[in-house]
């Protein structure tokens, strides 16, 4: 296993130099925080992925916007509970008046510098009110009291712990840090769907630099996750660089570039598989390793193809040792898959042998080896050389009890 090449630390948003964090509870929900900002000192290059879903929120749109328009974000305006989203004009207006609202509590000179993003209920109305006194109590706390904690609950839906992670790397003499919070539990496919991130680093990135990693960062990342295989609306990722900590600009090529892009992959890896394990009623944490195709996207057609299936999650859920459902899916996948050739290990349990039941398997191993809360399903296919990986969780009865109630 390659080197760590940085150092993994406890503390969030609030490790990083130049920007404060915090959330509360503006009252769009009963209790529970639901508003969260994110400043920056200074401008900072930004960077965005955003849905591909035609049926885009108006945040998604209004984010993306100022991004195209200024490649750099000074706040950043989070709120769950409503998503802003099918809500037409009316939608849009009330997204920008977020942002004005914001640069004008938070000093922000032109209101471009300022992104605003929503999760929630589909089809309601932004309450305007609540978040206005929200952001101004905010204003009124903000350098001095800030949590990164707190933002990460405020962007919490359906999730059941705040998910953040926080590292540092050293090149030229001088540290820099980056850290990233995200929520996302259900409606989770790749290509985004219901989840934000938001990503702050003290280093100095070119703008163009910024986006290319970014991009990078989320194929290997949150486009490997899958909780339900449906996509919503108001999926985002930012990534923030204000260059506070002194260090010198990162440029292509340098091992400086090379040490941040890892530490960038291994948060945004970090974050996606905590979706994976707080997935809407998940109780296993599950990784499908494919190899052994053609070419990569066989593999992932295979992986998610599995990673989907409603019979395979659920014979997780119920450690019911069914592997033929795994083969099943698998022959339905769409890709020239060759049966007799496939191998299925379970956390390194061989049980499928040249598209057969393993000649030492028996099903009282394989129970035994998914009563494990964390499972990895390696499929070796014996087609080629290319592999791919995705994570998801396994299918339970409080998924559906979670979503039939959930507006």
């Amino acid at each position: 296993m390659k080197e760590r090449r940085f150092e993994i630390l406890e503390g969030g948003l609030d490790a990083v130099q130049g920007f404060s964090s915090l959330g509360i509870c503006c009252g769009i929900k009963k209790e529970k925080n639901d508003l969260a900002v994110i400043l920056s000192e200074v401008p900072a290059v930004a960077a965005g992925v955003f849905t591909q879903n035609l049926v885009k929120a108006a945040p998604v749109l209004v984010t993306g916007t100022h991004l195209r328009e200024m490649g750099k974000i000074q706040l950043v305006i989070v709120n769950s509970g409503v998503a802003n989203a099918c809500t037409g004009e009316k939608g849009q207006q009330d997204a920008l008046e977020v942002v004005r609202i914001g640069a004008s509590y938070f000093g922000i000179g032109d209101p471009r510098l300022v992104a605003v993003a929503s999760t929630g209920v589909i089809g309601e109305f932004l309450p305007i009110g609540k978040i206005e006194k929200g952001l101004l109590t905010l204003r009124g706390l903000l350098p001095h009291h800030k949590s990164g904690k707190e933002a990460a609950r405020a962007i919490m839906t359906t999730d059941t712990f705040p998910k953040e992670r926080t590292v540092a790397f050293s090149w030229k003499g001088k540290t820099a840090c980056l850290a990233g919070i995200a929520k996302g539990s259900g409606m989770i496919r790749p290509r985004l769907a219901t989840m934000l991130a938001f990503l702050v680093t003290d280093a100095a990135l070119e703008k163009e630099d910024l986006q290319c990693l970014l991009k990078e960062a989320v194929d290997v990342s949150f486009n490997r996750v899958t909780v339900d295989g449906d996509t919503s609306t108001n999926d985002t990722v930012l990534l923030l660089a204000n260059g506070k900590s002194g260090m010198p600009l990162l440029q292509r090529g340098s091992e400086g570039f090379e040490l941040f892009q890892e530490a960038l992959f291994f948060v945004c890896q970090e974050l996606a598989k905590d979706l994976a394990r707080d997935g809407e009623g998940a109780t296993k944490f599950v990784e499908i390793v494919v190899k052994g195709a053609r070419n990569q996207r066989e593999a992932e057609q295979c992986a998610f193809t599995v990673a989907e299936s409603p019979l395979v999650k659920t014979a997780f859920f119920g450690e019911d040792p069914n592997w033929g459902r795994i083969m099943a899916a698998l022959g339905r996948s769409g890709v020239e898959i060759q049966p007799e050739r496939i191998e299925v290990a379970i956390n390194g349990v061989k049980f499928v042998e040249k598209g057969m039941r393993a000649d030492l398997f028996t099903r009282q191993m394989l129970q035994d080896t998914m009563k494990s809360k964390e499972l990895q399903v390696v499929i070796d296919l014996h087609l080629g050389g290319a592999m791919f990986n995705v994570w998801t969780c396994d299918l339970s009865f409080d998924y559906v009890k979670i979503n039939s109630h959930y507006s």
